[in-house]
């Protein structure tokens, strides 16, 4: 039995988060900067690399890989190996991570099974719900419980994940323990033109004022992988990435902006063609 077992775990979360491909302990994603449709770089669980992985770009330079290493990090996927721990103590701390890691993915993947339930018991969003009418947008793949607006969060392959539930007054939640990174509410085909962004209120105005498909992260954290994800998805569709007016959310469109070649854009440069 290998010493690690949720290894895979661990690489198919990576892959998920990334727009990538998994087989085994070992993750392929696109390399930042380069098509995302070639999936040029390597990720390998391994407890006894630095970090616990091993990263590897085929199309890219050493300076690619630690740019790969420095986002898996950000993430929360890898941490700097500690030289001043003996081998037994760094062994057992990576152990940890990996099994904190693989708890994490348990609750989500009940919070998942959740999440199915609500929303097999949904109804089609209520125009006339009250959030829908303050924000003025209609209910397209919005869904309703009871007083609730049902705002459901999908992987690149459109598992179900988690649900935001909007009250009347505009009260938000998600799931407990749910995922939220790499995760994401949509609208439209996801094809040929597609903006990407932050809040669903936003992205769905944003869709009624211009009829483009949309795409939003849910928060300024998760903006930059969902739009690498979009794009690993969609190679050939013209991308925009809308930008939330504050320091977060124009850091995130920069970063979501340099990783895929989109363009950064207010709502208001938008225009219906």
């Amino acid at each position: 039995m290998p010493r690690f077992p949720q290894t895979h775990l661990l690489a198919s979360e990576i892959a998920s988060t990334y727009g990538g491909t998994v087989s085994g302990d070992t993750a392929q994603i696109a390399t930042p900067g380069h098509s995302a449709s070639d999936r040029g770089t390597s990720i390998k669980v391994d407890h006894t690399a630095p970090g616990g992985l091993l990263v590897h770009c085929f199309n890219g330079t050493r300076d690619d890989a630690l740019a790969v290493k420095e986002m898996l990090r950000r993430d929360g996927f890898c941490d700097d190996h500690d030289a001043t721990l003996s081998d037994e103590a760094e062994t057992a701390r990576r152990f940890a991570i990996r099994k904190v890691k693989a708890e994490e993915l348990r609750n989500q993947r009940i919070a998942a099974r959740v999440a199915m339930d609500i929303m097999a018991a949904a109804r089609p969003g209520d125009a006339a719900h009250p959030y829908l009418l303050r924000k003025r947008i209609p209910p397209e793949n919005l869904w309703q419980e009871n007083c609730d607006l049902l705002v459901p969060m999908f992987d690149p392959d459109e598992h179900l994940w988690n649900v935001q539930r909007i009250s009347p007054a505009g009260k938000k939640l998600f799931l407990k323990r749910g995922r939220t990174k790499g995760v994401f509410w949509f609208a439209g085909t996801l094809r040929d033109l597609i903006c990407i962004g932050e809040g669903m209120a936003t992205m769905a105005a944003v869709r009624r004022a211009t009829g483009y498909s949309v795409v939003a992260a849910m928060s300024a954290s998760n903006l930059p992988a969902v739009a690498q994800i979009v794009r690993s998805r969609s190679d050939e569709a013209t991308l925009f990435i809308t930008a939330d007016d504050d320091a977060a959310g124009i850091k995130a469109a920069r970063e979501a902006s340099v990783l895929t070649g989109a363009r950064i854009v207010v709502p208001q440069e938008l225009h219906h063609d």
